[in-house]
């Protein structure tokens, strides 16, 4: 009885993993990062997911950090064009828009991931932004405006 069910937990973690679509995950520290993932934006031409911004926050330097990082649908592994954004708003409290005060910006060919790119924004909102061009597609994905204020 217990190989049945060893063997059924093995079979299902195997579909299990062979549905998972994307890059895998990481670590803020594998990406360049310090600090917590505080949210995610998916980078998306169509409905297919080219990649994921990842948006981290370090409690400690107060800094904000953001990487934008591929799917195996937007070429996870192989050279491409691939930007990551992050801006400090004028505003202090979630708006629809965000009138930039600081821009970090990282924009190259990467096989896996733009940046990563960080500042301060104590105090105030933030946007990010990320591109990732594969196959002749431009994906896009960002937030609407000034969000995670304070």
């Amino acid at each position: 009885m217990r190989r049945k069910i060893a063997s059924t937990l093995v079979a299902f973690g195997i579909a299990a993993a062979g549905l998972t679509v994307g890059a895998p995950t990481a670590s803020a520290g594998e990406w360049g990062c310090a600090g917590n993932e505080i949210d995610t934006y998916s980078v998306t031409y169509g409905s297919t997911m080219y990649g994921a911004v990842h948006l981290y926050y370090d409690s400690s330097t107060g800094k904000n950090c953001a990487v934008t990082v591929a799917t195996s649908a937007g070429g996870y592994g192989v050279a491409k064009y691939m930007s990551v954004m992050l801006a400090r708003c004028t505003q202090t409290s979630p708006s629809s828009t965000c009138s930039l005060d600081d821009v970090k910006v990282d924009a190259d060919t990467y096989k896996y991931y733009a940046g990563p790119v960080s500042l301060s924004a104590a105090g105030h909102c933030i946007s990010v932004r990320g591109r990732v061009t594969y196959n002749g597609h431009e994906a896009a994905g960002s937030t609407y405006g000034g969000v995670h204020c304070g």
